[in-house]
């Protein structure tokens, strides 16, 4: 299943690269740049610069989660690279007796470089390296993870609508706290390191010239770490809507869906505002 996840990620990713190759209007030879719109799940593209917010509400059977924080702050100093760094805040309030805790989680910090940008054609291909720092408290299970993700990001715009995908593969660099052993005198049990790949698919729609519609497929599976996600794989619909209240500034929503019985909560509802410069 890992193997066929990762091929039809690399299909479309070739399908997407032979696009620029097909002849277009010689009008369309005049555009100055790549323009793909905002989506919800999918790495963009295009490095840009922008300030970005985001609310999360996720529910699973043990707990309700709010998060909120600073999903971007990016820089693009040239069309083809930039830095991003992400600062995420949560509220966890578990079903059990433990009471509602909040905190900061691991922050990230996102380098992405952009070696084909085609105006012409409207398409775009990118990578670069996500690396996530252990901010996050461990014992309240706000992360305290080191990691490393290696990435690739493409987008393609036809008219008034794009595709975008892009996959991430993770490494976690530091070892979490020994778990006790349930039996007495033997030794504490060290979890893996976690390693997990993530790949998405994201499709948008302009309905009118400030108004949007989303679909997005994301889908990720463990490949070390969890017991209960391990070799399985999560598939999630996320649909949504995008809307520019003024020029510069992008409002979208969604809610992230499971479709498979490995998942990581039952629903998780997400909202963005971003502004761009």
């Amino acid at each position: 299943m890992f193997t066929r996840q990762l091929s039809c990620l690399g299909l479309i990713l070739g399908i997407m690269l032979q696009i620029p190759s097909v002849a277009l209007p010689a009008e369309k030879e005049g555009v100055e740049e790549v323009s793909l719109p905002s989506t919800l799940v999918t790495e963009g593209a295009t490095p840009a610069t922008e300030v970005e917010g985001t609310f999360t509400l996720s529910k699973s059977p043990t707990e309700r989660e709010y998060g909120f924080g600073l999903s971007s702050l990016q820089y693009a100093p040239v069309p083809s690279f930039g830095i991003k760094l992400a600062v995420p805040f949560a509220v966890r309030d578990p079903r059990d007796t433990k009471p509602t805790v909040g905190g900061i989680g691991d922050a990230s910090l996102m380098a992405k470089y952009a070696p084909l940008i085609l105006p012409a054609w409207q398409f775009a291909l990118s990578g670069g390296l996500k690396m996530t720092f252990p901010t996050g408290s461990e014992p309240r299970e706000f992360g305290g993870k080191w990691s490393l993700a290696p990435f690739l990001a493409a987008g393609k715009a036809f008219g008034p609508l794009s595709l975008q995908a892009d996959v991430f593969y993770s490494w976690q660099l530091n070892r979490d706290a020994r778990i006790p052993s349930e039996t007495e005198g033997e030794e504490s049990i060290r979890p893996e390191r976690e390693q997990a790949v993530t790949a998405n698919l994201a499709g948008t729609y302009a309905i009118i010239e400030r108004l949007g519609l989303i679909l997005e497929l994301n889908s990720a599976i463990v490949i070390k770490g969890d017991e209960e996600l391990k070799n399985r794989v999560q598939l999630y619909l996320t649909p949504g809507v995008s809307v520019e209240p003024a020029a510069g500034w992008n409002l979208r929503g969604g809610i992230q869906l499971p479709m498979t019985s490995a998942k990581e909560f039952d629903y998780n509802l997400i909202i963005i505002l971003t502004k761009g410069f």
